[in-house]
């Protein structure tokens, strides 16, 4: 603008309206300049992505060339995934070991299987009862927690097949470096550069919204979204059921510090432990190394945002905005994002419909033989039948027969139907473990009719497991008698089930005050200055016959010695409402149980007894039961570990507060063109040292 002329505006304004005119030029003057800066500001925005596109297209190129020497050199010669990228990454310490250690099987073994001209291809295609209700980070349903897990990177994982292993994953060098000014240890992460989240889309999300273009390109994963996913767990407005469980194993981290976008430092706190000889000294988990390698990052990019790009908390320069700010909680616990899976790992979220949802391969992962298919396509379906119906007419590559299903898949491969696909490479396959997982009853102790242990212990008394076992499971189960996998050192094989035994049952109840008072077979009692009759609700999940079939002999049983059993079948939502509200009497359920070391915390502490959401679901609370489970949590010795194991298996059948029913055998049938279906504890030629002993679906591919 040429300045003699806004010079003689200015003085005549002065002369005619004064100091008025002069300060509405300034204001003039200050909102030109403000829309000069907003559009610096948007010019360096777009300078920025134009930056981080380059990187990714170059990033791209190299990812495809190191896949093409993958795929094309002698297996014996393949590149140390984690060697050449330290050399050059100045916060990492060449002295100090690496707590990871390369995966052979993934390295060598893997590759060798495949053979040089292998290419993933074609859609593996499952199915799930019911919708989840949404996809947030931290959900309780263990599908939607599979399907995150899959779309993410941890910093470590277990070496294929093995337990209580850490292999390089999104870190590839971990370090356990002497605390300054103490004596614990603190762990330095060294994270994988070139790690990007997947821009999001408005075709991934079914309702209408319209994203902010910030969204739309690709981020980075750095420290900060380790940091930000330890800070959103953590924070106690965070009301989430999953961030809830977590904190029972991640509540001890002291801080995550972040010392660049690719290192950071986890610290755990030092707990006061008695030694033998009286002192004491402060110790971290015998867990923490495990689960430092288990931390996942939360992206940042999108769950601090809102939909239109604007941060949810303007100012976050406090380091503990995300641990504490409850205005940002309330809104992450209802994110506009929750039905999305924002991905990283070797999968890409696709979109979720009423139907169904989708992933696709990533094709920029940096460990290409992490997805052996294109894509993959989970089916939401109504009830288990549902799901056999689509396996039997050839629409499911997999799945696992139920025990009342085993005459049915005898018809099925006698009928034409089969034969026709047989002949159509759709032969059907069958392998049989027991799973990691067991069913139970759980008894609320909050209710005044399982406060006792003499009742609880009447209840399994009354209850014929083996009948179940054999009758309804079909053989498909066995025994058992405490929490850990039947098959794992930490259960005690001794412990003898408690004896199927009506009138044995029927006298604990009359020695804890039980009496059938009014001659109406049902039995009654004073609590609280009233008396109330032996009548409880069983809740189960309604549209699982072998389920159904079971709570149904149950009630029977417990009829025969005066107790009615009221049962209340539900949907998976009523269900997970009715375990995290503890609004049940008793609830007919099961867990998958995790991979060793075995921590009973989550379920089992009393210190989540009364807590919402909790896994303490019925409220068991034992004193001894709390000490064991704190000494596990530093116990390195073994032998001592497997005597803990042992004391604490044996405290919760003498207290009961479940009915341990069975670990089902899995029936696993699958298509022969699935391949690589094996169990790695039975393969020790191609995996030496596996004690996995269930098949392993990462490494499933189609031979189609």
């Amino acid at each position: 603008m040429n300045r003699e002329p806004i010079a003689l505006y200015i003085f005549r304004f002065v002369l005619g309206f004064g100091l008025f005119a002069f300060m509405c030029l300034l204001y003039w003057s200050s909102v030109l300049i403000e829309e000069n800066i907003k559009e610096i500001r948007s010019d360096i925005a777009e300078i920025r992505e134009d930056l981080v596109e380059l990187q990714s297209d170059t990033d791209r190129v190299r990812d495809d060339v190191m896949r093409a020497i993958l795929y094309a050199q002698p297996q014996e010669s393949l590149p140390q995934q984690n060697s050449s990228l330290s050399s050059n990454r100045t916060r990492i310490d060449q002295n100090l070991p690496n707590m990871l250690q390369e995966d052979p099987f993934y390295a060598v073994t893997l590759p060798k299987m495949l053979g040089p001209q292998f290419r993933p291809r074609g859609t593996l295609n499952g199915a799930v009862v019911g919708k989840p209700e949404n996809l947030h980070p931290f959900s309780n349903w263990s599908s939607v927690s599979g399907w995150r897990n899959q779309c993410s990177v941890t910093l470590a994982r277990l070496e294929f097949g093995k337990y209580e292993t850490m292999a390089p994953y999104m870190a590839i060098k971990i370090e356990e470096r002497p605390r300054e000014g103490s004596d614990l240890p603190e762990y330095w992460v060294h994270l994988r550069d070139n790690v990007f989240w997947q821009p999001l889309h408005e075709g991934m999300y079914a309702e209408e919204m319209i994203l902010a273009s910030h969204f739309k390109s690709k981020h980075q994963v750095t420290a900060a979204d380790f940091k930000f996913y330890f800070d959103a767990l953590m924070n106690p407005s965070v009301e989430v059921a999953g961030a809830v469980s977590l904190r029972n194993y991640l509540g001890d981290i002291e801080e995550i510090e972040v010392i660049d976008k690719l290192t950071f430092i986890v610290r755990w706190k030092g707990i006061p432990v008695t030694q033998p000889d009286g002192s004491v000294v402060e110790k971290v988990k015998y867990s923490a190394k495990q689960l430092t390698g288990d931390l996942r990052p939360l992206a940042s990019f999108v769950y601090k945002y809102f939909a239109d790009g604007t941060k949810i908390v303007e100012d976050d320069t406090d380091r503990e905005t995300y641990r504490k700010n409850s205005v940002w909680a309330q809104n992450f616990n209802h994110h506009w994002a929750k039905n999305m899976i924002v991905s990283c790992g070797p999968w890409i979220f696709d979109g979720m419909s009423d139907r169904q949802i989708r992933f696709r391969r990533n094709p920029d992962h940096f460990f290409p033989l992490d997805v052996l298919v294109e894509s993959q396509e989970v089916q939401f379906k109504n009830s288990p039948d549902s799901i056999w119906q689509d396996f039997k007419s050839g629409k499911l590559d997999t799945y696992s027969v139920r025990p009342d299903q085993l005459m049915e898949l005898e018809d099925f491969l006698k009928s034409d139907v089969y034969q026709t696909q047989k002949q159509h490479n759709s032969a059907i396959d069958r392998l049989d473990y027991l799973a990691r997982s067991y069913a139970y009853i759980g008894w609320n102790q909050n209710t005044p009719y399982f406060k006792s242990d003499k009742v609880r212990q009447a209840m399994t008394m009354a209850i014929d497991r083996q009948r179940i076992v054999q009758q309804i499971l079909n053989g498909l189960g066995v025994e058992i008698t405490g929490p850990f996998f039947r098959n794992s050192p930490s259960y005690d094989q001794t412990i003898t089930p408690w004896p199927f035994d009506m009138h044995a049952a029927k006298r604990l109840l009359e020695e804890d005050g039980w009496f059938d008072s009014n001659g109406d077979g049902i039995l009654d009692k004073v609590v609280n200055g009233k008396r109330i009759p032996f009548e409880f609700g069983l809740t189960y999940y309604v549209k699982n016959q072998t389920t159904k079939a079971i709570c149904e002999y149950i009630a029977t049983a417990l009829r025969e010695i005066g107790v009615l059993c009221r049962l209340n079948g539900v949907d998976i939502a009523d269900l997970s409402a009715s375990f995290d509200d503890k609004s049940f009497d008793a609830l007919y359920l099961g867990w998958a149980l995790g991979a060793p070391p075995e921590d009973p915390r989550q379920l089992w502490h009393s210190m989540w007894a009364k807590e919402k959401g909790s896994s303490n679901a019925v409220g068991f609370s034992n004193p001894e039961a709390d000490q064991i489970i704190d000494r596990l949590q530093f116990e390195a010795d073994q032998e001592k570990r497997l005597e803990l194991y042992h004391r604490f298996h044996e405290i919760l059948h003498e207290d009961q507060p479940y009915t341990f029913l069975y670990s089902p055998k899995t029936a696993f049938i699958f298509r022969d063109y699935v391949q690589n279906v094996f169990i790695p504890a039975e393969r020790q030629d191609l995996v030496p040292g596996a004690n996995i002993a269930e098949p392993i679906s990462s490494v499933f591919w189609l031979k189609k």
